[in-house]
């Protein structure tokens, strides 16, 4: 088993930098001179480009035709739709860290494995809320709505670094950080949807939901925090 403390700042065999091949650096000016670009143009030109591209595609996603659902409600549906989506995913993120745990072991002031345990059990709940909020709203919570895909997209590079075999516990953390980050965000976003939308008036104990899931993402987030505070404190402890 690796030893977190042992992985912590440690220099390995990375030889990508330049100053670790001062005499090599002649050569490689050289190259760009032999070998210089395939095309013509430049930047400004794939600038131009994206924008023709952009301007002749499709949205990167559409609601579905609601005929039993009013219009004003698809745009708050989108978003607990991304919730869903979201939450969905926070399990198995937290599912991938709790395996980190399992791998490597914690370290002093990291998380233990039962609060790895009750986070996820808490993002499953946030799931299960924003699906019950969907079905009650009229809506359909097996569609990908435009947010969930967006953010479906968005979260993708996360999920990466968890499940890779050659990352750490402490690594994991400074990447699931991310997603906490951009989760309580949208929950606080979703709360002042609501808000404006007034459909909290019409679903009985709406917007104390959604407060209450905002209220939890935000505890998770100060827990990540203060872990990555602990390796902080250990990375610095290990330079000495």
């Amino acid at each position: 088993m690796k030893n977190q403390n042992e992985i912590v700042g440690r220099p390995g065999d990375n030889h990508t930098g330049i100053t670790l091949h001062p005499e090599l650096v002649t050569e490689m000016i050289q190259g760009t001179s032999e070998f210089g670009p395939t095309t013509s143009g430049g930047a400004e030109q794939i600038a131009q480009n994206r924008v023709r591209v952009a301007q002749k595609s499709d949205p990167v996603a559409t609601m579905p035709p609601s005929p039993n659902l009013p219009t004003e409600r698809l745009p708050l549906i989108d978003k607990l739709g991304a919730r869903l989506q979201f939450e969905r995913t926070g399990v198995r993120l937290y599912e991938a860290l709790i395996a980190k745990h399992d791998a490597f072991g914690s370290f002093p002031g990291g998380p233990s494995r039962a609060d790895l345990e009750h986070i996820r059990d808490e993002e499953a709940r946030h799931m299960a809320l924003a699906q019950d909020l969907i079905i009650r709203m009229g809506g359909d919570p097996t569609v990908v709505t435009p947010c969930a895909n967006l953010q479906s997209i968005a979260s993708r590079g996360v999920g990466d670094v968890l499940v890779d075999p050659r990352t750490t516990l402490i690594e994991c953390l400074d990447a699931i950080i991310v997603a906490e980050l951009t989760d309580h965000e949208n929950w606080e976003m979703l709360v002042a949807a609501v808000a404006l939308s007034g459909e909290a008036a019409g679903f009985d104990g709406l917007e104390a939901k959604i407060r209450e899931a905002e209220r939890t993402e935000a505890e998770h987030l100060v827990k990540v925090r203060g872990w990555l505070a602990a390796a902080a404190k250990l990375a610095a402890r290990a330079v000495d």
